[in-house]
């Protein structure tokens, strides 16, 4: 039986491949040679397989929580396996003064942090990502917090002076504030510009290198080739690693209007 090849695409230094992040010689491949000034990760969501009180698994309820994009985990020490396995051969791929930023929800939290610190890495703070939902009293809008941003160093963060600028701590939007999710087959990890453009700006300088692990439908790529930045970025699931190459391909277009849109996914 014939193997489909995996998806790779090159283009002006920055590159999206098909692979396993667990894998250290699919970051390496996906580096070139290269070591990150920037890990930036977007891992699936630490979300526990939903279990009646039998025990027996729910079926899905066709929310964005239960999309085919979204992996569950039995348990947490199930979730801290899977975060050693990628975490620390990524880790290992960053500049010696790179920094690190892992997405999460709040249940993620620790696993994350204690992979981390366990090899050497630092907690600088938090980047909150408070999502807009319904209105309240006189055009109110609630925001709820469901994403957080963990953002790790080699080294503590120096101590800032009166002139120097605060890294960023927090972001408040909808999901797809500039409406681009849709083009890309809305992701449910969808992450708008506006939302990664601090952290970029705040951890690299044009031309640095950006390492994610999981591409998704290519938010970072996009982000990061919009801003000079050059992109590694890894997917597993050949569908996805599609969007993020057509993606690469939009941005060093320029982002034409009648470009195409990625294709559909099963």
């Amino acid at each position: 039986m014939a193997v489909a090849p995996r998806l790779r695409l090159e283009l002006d230094g920055n590159t999206v491949l098909q692979g396993d992040s667990r894998r250290p010689s699919t970051l390496r491949d996906a580096l070139g040679g290269d070591r990150a000034a920037l890990l930036h990760a977007d891992p699936p969501y630490c979300l526990l397989v939903r279990r009646n009180a039998r025990g027996q698994k729910r079926q899905p309820k066709g929310v964005k929580l239960d999309h085919s994009a979204v992996r569950r985990f039995e348990d947490m020490a199930e979730y801290r396996l899977f975060t050693e396995r990628w975490l620390v051969p990524a880790l290992d791929n960053l500049a010696d003064d790179g920094h690190a930023v892992v997405w999460t929800n709040l249940l993620g939290r620790d696993p994350i942090v204690d992979v981390a610190t366990a090899h050497g890495m630092v907690l600088h703070g938090t980047y909150l990502w408070a999502k807009l939902g319904g209105s309240g009293n006189a055009g109110e809008q609630l925001a709820r917090l469901y994403e957080v941003g963990l953002v790790f160093g080699r080294t503590p963060p120096p101590a800032l002076g009166p002139g120097d600028p605060s890294p960023p701590r927090h972001f408040i939007s909808g999901y797809d504030v500039e409406g681009e999710a849709s083009r890309w087959q809305d992701h449910p990890n969808h992450k708008p510009f506006s939302l990664l453009e601090p952290l970029l700006r705040a951890y690299t300088a044009p031309g640095d290198r950006v390492l994610e692990p999981f591409s998704g439908s290519g938010s970072t790529t996009a982000a990061a080739v919009r801003l000079g930045r050059k992109i590694s970025a890894v997917e597993l699931r050949a569908q996805w690693a599609q969007v993020s190459c057509e993606r690469l391909r939009w941005e060093l277009a320029g982002r034409p209007e009648d470009g195409p849109l990625a294709p559909g996914l099963d």
